[in-house]
């Protein structure tokens, strides 16, 4: 009997404790199959090589390579037969976001996340990280985000482009801080049901009140939004894994399959099953306003 493939979910309560928002693992890969997180995951490959498939793409790992990955990003990894890979893995709760390291993480607008494949000058801190989280010593935190921000600092300028590293600081200035952050939070938990008055109280606004803030910021309304938000990583779910269309509709976070489809069909102007093909990197989204730089930067 087949069984329908799922697309697995790592949970914050798996990988931290309530006390923490950091948390460093040495790891041995053979396989991860395909799955998303609700955290962010930075990491950099020790020794091995593999395979490691983002929102549909692949992506090729070797020692000195290094990413980090967003809650909206799915994938897979595939070690090259008869290897390990080992690797640093840093696990970065969305709530670490608000704090010191807000801005030092790629876009959720961002296809991939960001990678690089020569990351070694990197590996000394990495080290340092891994030492300082297996012991309890004074000012452990506090050295171990000093170390995370400066690995994160290193990559950003590897990755981001320089116009939207100078843009971040000028745009955040003109940018309300409470919409940023309601912003930041659809785009980490659009899967789940929400409300425009929950996603207003993230921005300690009234629901009317946010509503048009909301729509002055991004040019379009909240329900839009998070419409487009769930359709766009349903594209890609369909266009990149064997999932059928009920269980990407779930796992976008629509509750209804006919309203799904109904959705699809107005956005991309085809049924969801037609979306097999081609990847979903070719994909260009119809008449979307970008959100500001300083809005992605924080998610």
């Amino acid at each position: 009997m087949m069984t329908t493939p799922t697309l697995e979910r790592y949970t914050r309560d798996q990988f931290l404790t309530p006390a923490s928002q950091i948390r460093v693992l040495r790891q041995d890969l053979h396989r991860a199959g395909v799955h998303w997180h609700e955290f962010y995951e930075f990491v950099y490959v020790i020794d091995g090589t593999a395979v490691n498939t983002v929102n549909g793409v692949p992506y090729r790992l070797a020692p000195g390579s290094a990413f980090i990955l967003t809650p909206a990003d799915f994938h897979e990894i595939v070690t090259t037969p008869g290897e390990l890979l080992k690797c640093y893995n840093v696990i970065i709760d969305t709530a670490a976001l608000d704090d010191t390291l807000e801005g030092l993480v790629p876009s959720v607008h961002d296809p991939s996340g960001w990678m690089v494949d020569d990351f070694g000058e990197g590996q000394a801190d990495f080290d340092r990280l891994w030492q300082e989280s297996q012991q309890e010593r004074p000012g452990r935190t506090t050295v171990m985000c000093a170390l995370l921000q400066c690995l994160l600092i290193a990559l950003k300028r590897r990755c981001a482009p320089a116009g939207d590293i100078e843009r971040d600081s000028a745009q955040a200035c003109g940018t309300d801080a409470g919409i940023r952050r309601a912003i930041l939070y659809i785009d980490q938990h659009f899967r789940e049901p929400l409300t425009l008055a929950g996603v207003a109280a993230q921005a300690h606004l009234s629901p009317n009140y946010f509503s048009e803030r909301f729509h002055q910021t991004t040019g379009v309304s909240f329900q839009t939004y998070l419409q487009h938000r769930r359709l766009r990583f349903a594209r890609s779910l369909l266009a990149s894994t064997n999932l059928g269309v009920t269980e990407v509709c779930h796992a976008a976070g629509f509750n209804s399959l006919s309203h799904f489809g109904r959705a699809y069909r107005r956005r991309y102007g085809s049924p969801p099953s037609a979306g097999r093909s081609p990847a979903p990197h070719a994909y260009a989204e119809p008449d979307e306003r970008p959100v500001p730089v300083a809005l992605q930067a924080a998610g």
